[in-house]
């Protein structure tokens, strides 16, 4: 539970300045070949899965900037994606939220009763996703007209990609629904394809340097296979980070 926990913060931490640590990887098996790694084909089925997907969204509204009180319930119906949030991922959004909003403590019972009202409109299992989709566009649209929210778009997709990731269970549901706010955010498809390939690479390296901290090669070895692998993820943070910005 403590890993699940940090790992939904490792990435974010680069934007926000939080700490977190990848999962131990298996020991005893072959060391990998120290190159990114090869997402071609996953994103290539991935967008043209999107191309050939049907979605009824309302007219895109501008978007400059999202409330806290707007981020941390689209994170908080991220989580819910699923039916149901456990204990394990209620301590990851109080964590989550907290990053979002330092006065987070103060409106919790009122934001989560918000959310929890809204997900009860669900008339049966049939309409769960569809309600859960109103109530990301609708608190998206409570940002609307909004300059002064201090969550940009693309910092909020960025970090429902790292709840997503977090277990390492992204699931269609929750692509689903991120690419929706994706959509209603006008967030342009390239620069979410972007994102996605973006953690999913670095998700990778971290896995890599949890791996060869786990081999009895020599120091010296190890050292500079650590120093290439940090810097390929700073190569790619900071090209998030550059991206987040425009």
């Amino acid at each position: 539970m403590a890993e699940e926990k940090k790992a939904g913060k490792k990435l974010t931490d680069a934007i926000h300045g939080v700490t977190d640590k990848a999962k131990e990887a298996v020991k005893g098996i072959k060391m990998p070949e120290l190159k990114a790694p090869d997402v071609k084909s996953l994103f290539a089925k991935r967008q043209k899965d999107d191309a050939s997907e049907e979605t009824s969204v309302q007219e895109t509204v501008r978007i400059i900037s999202l409330s806290s009180d707007s981020a941390v319930k689209i994170m908080y119906y991220l989580m819910a994606a699923d039916g149901e949030i456990f204990h394990s991922e209620e301590e990851k959004f109080n964590l989550i939220a907290a990053e979002l909003d330092p006065k987070f403590s103060e409106k919790r019972e009122r934001l989560v009763e918000d959310c929890k009202k809204e997900l009860e409109k669900a008339l049966d299992p049939e309409d769960y996703y569809e309600v859960l989709q109103d109530a990301v566009g609708d608190a998206i649209l409570a940002s609307a007209g909004k300059s002064d929210g201090p969550i940009t778009p693309k910092l909020l997709v960025w970090d429902m990609l790292t709840v997503a990731y977090s277990d390492e269970s992204y699931n269609e549901t929750e692509r689903k629904l991120i690419k929706y706010a994706v959509r209603r955010l006008g967030i342009e498809k390239a620069e979410f394809l972007e994102l996605e390939s973006s953690i999913l690479t670095l998700l990778s390296i971290e896995k890599e340097i949890a791996w060869i901290k786990t081999t009895n090669r020599p120091y010296l070895t190890i050292e500079g296979i650590l120093n290439e692998l940090a810097d390929r993820k700073n190569v790619i943070l900071d090209s998030v980070k550059e991206l987040i910005m425009l």
